[in-house]
């Protein structure tokens, strides 16, 4: 499913049951959400079943999508949510760990699964990192924007990797505040502010912007983001997946966004675009 769905799903998972998701995949690109509750009643299930077929109409879930109910003991379910964290080592610069893991290195991203999207575990996070990392590769940037910031995890290694200052949004006033947490977490709340909100919520021009969205969506916002880069700017674009590669870059391409790399991982692709230079 796009990574909006996933978030959809968590977000109502997490609201039914006051608890962290688990979301894992496997090698045929299908995405499970694991969810935990307290006893299932048919009532909730009932609600479940129908919450998910109303999505299915839409056409923003495919129609196989069911739930299912397994029985898990009381007494594991903190250490089975545990297990299906564990750090991610993206680069020698960049290691994202949640906070009961043991340190990896001295610079770590503490950011603690659960809440928001982006922990680094899902290919279209850690593709985005990985690009972070090479763009950062002997340049320097003064004002980093991450829009769609989730857990606040790009706007954190962008600070890690040296942004001057960076600015990150989401429309979600969850995801904010979550955003916040792991920002104060690892000592960037000088750096990084956190916004509700989206594109319009951008002041000014940037170098670098960074963008886990849908491809859908980046195909709507293409133009405005790109208005937002100055001229030799990067953009980091994912949460695309494959079908959706050549509509993405042809909408970046008309506003003048130009493909340094793109990276495919399973299903999903990740780009860096520059913003042309003309001469006059």
């Amino acid at each position: 499913m796009p990574v909006p769905m996933e978030e959809v799903l968590s977000d109502y998972f997490i609201t039914l049951t006051g608890r962290g998701v688990c979301l894992r995949d496997d090698d045929e690109g299908s995405v499970f959400i694991d969810a935990f509750l307290d006893g299932v009643s048919e009532g909730q299930m009932e609600a479940v079943r129908t919450y998910l077929a109303g999505l299915i109409a839409q056409r923003n879930l495919p129609p196989e999508t069911t739930p299912e109910i397994t029985d898990v003991p009381e007494e594991n379910w903190m250490s089975v949510f545990r297990s299906q964290h564990q750090p991610v080592r993206v680069s020698e610069r960049l290691v994202v760990r949640p906070a009961w893991c043991d340190p990896v290195s001295g610079k770590d991203l503490v950011v603690d699964p659960g809440m928001a999207f982006g922990t680094g575990s899902h290919e279209t996070t850690r593709m985005c990192l990985e690009l972070l990392d090479q763009v950062f590769g002997g340049r320097v940037f003064d004002r980093m924007f991450d829009l769609g910031t989730g857990s606040g995890i790009l706007a954190i290694a962008g600070a890690r990797l040296g942004a001057g200052e960076v600015l990150a949004v989401d429309t979600d006033p969850i995801a904010v505040d979550v955003a916040r947490e792991n920002i104060r977490t690892n000592g960037f709340n000088g750096v990084v502010r956190v916004k509700e909100g989206s594109i319009e919520r951008a002041d000014g021009h940037y170098d670098l912007i960074t963008a886990n969205l849908s491809g859908s969506l980046l195909v709507r916002l293409a133009g405005e983001i790109a208005k937002l880069l100055t001229p030799g700017g990067f953009l980091i674009a994912s949460g695309i997946m494959t079908e959706e590669r050549p509509s993405v870059l042809a909408a970046f391409s008309r506003a003048a966004l130009t493909s340094v790399r793109v990276v495919e991982e399973k299903s999903w692709v990740a780009g860096l675009l520059s913003h042309q230079l003309h001469d006059g």
